[in-house]
């Protein structure tokens, strides 16, 4: 993970170039440093036509969405392709519209068959469980990699996948409830054949926001949570539940950028609750972060399961 740009990386500072300098900037940027990146290919391509018809390079955006939809076999949201701004300048050609019914088949099926996924990693120790919950528009392999170090503490990981999709191999955690029923039901599975000691719940963004709501429900049973730059909007309303954390002896291990502009306020408050309410925990702020992982993160993940474990830290 250490070497060369991420795939969150690249999709951040894609946007960023899009936000400062343009589309064409953007299209150019993503073109020059895609090649070689481990991750969704579909949300990458998605990027490229999108920016290619946003700066009016018509004919290479059209270009990019067959090679995605008929040589790839992606797929993206019907309500997505026809309202986006950046694609309208697309709707007068026939093949943009042959492209966007085969997508609304191929999100029809997909929505027929959709199924809530989970993948477990043993470790040698049964009794250390890690849950970790990946954000809006991810999948179990973009989240693997930076929390399976949790294996050499001995925990093993299950990495939790919505069953809602909303374009190939992108998962999202936007129906709250049922997001918190599916991982109750992993949980409900996982320890009713193991004994189960210790457990840690973690999180990105919207994945925290799952994972948080699960615990204030008292659904799940958990030592304590690492949350990575947690998407919590209506944390405010949560203010009630969160003696539940209290109770419990729930700990709290969070970690944010303070660059990242869709989580450093929401995260400042729930941080701020939780010192209101005297609620163990650690805030760890990174500077000149955005919405991604640092990249040590190995390290503060390290830190932060010794923290949860430890008994005597306040």
């Amino acid at each position: 993970m250490k070497n060369g740009m991420t795939y969150i990386q690249l999709l951040n500072e894609t946007l960023h170039c899009y936000a400062s300098k343009g589309s064409l900037e953007a299209y150019t940027y993503i073109m020059e440093h895609a090649k070689g990146i481990v991750g969704n290919e579909a949300q990458i391509y998605n990027f490229k036509y999108a920016l290619a018809s946003a700066a009016g390079l018509e004919e290479e955006a059209l270009h990019l969405m067959k090679e995605a939809i008929i040589e790839k076999g992606f797929w993206y949201g019907y309500e997505y392709l026809i309202s986006d701004d950046d694609l309208k300048p697309l709707h007068k050609f026939e093949g943009f519209h042959q492209m966007v019914q085969l997508c609304k088949e191929r999100e029809e099926l997909a929505k027929k068959t959709e199924r809530a996924d989970v993948k477990y990693i043993e470790s040698k120790k049964k009794e250390k469980l890690f849950i970790a919950m990946h954000g809006d528009q991810e999948n179990i392999g973009i989240i693997e990699p930076y929390w399976k170090s949790v294996l050499v503490q001995n925990y093993t990981l299950a990495l939790p996948q919505s069953s809602k999709i909303q374009f190939s191999d992108g998962f999202v955690w936007d129906d709250l409830h049922r997001g918190k029923e599916e991982l109750k039901e992993h949980y409900d599975k996982l320890i009713e054949n193991r004994t189960v000691e210790h457990v840690i719940i973690g999180g990105f963004s919207a994945g925290a926001r799952v994972a948080l709501y699960t615990i204030l429900q008292k659904d799940i049973a958990v030592d304590g949570f690492i949350f990575m730059a947690p998407w919590l909007p209506e944390v405010e309303e949560w203010n009630e539940l969160l003696g539940v954390l209290q109770d419990k002896h729930i700990k709290g291990y969070i970690v944010c950028g303070d660059q990242d502009e869709d989580c450093f306020e929401c995260t400042q408050q729930f941080v701020q609750l939780l010192r209101d309410k005297n609620i163990e925990h650690k805030y760890k702020i990174i500077p000149n972060l955005n919405h991604d992982y640092p990249i040590h993160f190995e390290e503060v993940l390290k830190e932060a399961i010794e923290y949860i474990g430890n008994e005597n830290n306040k």
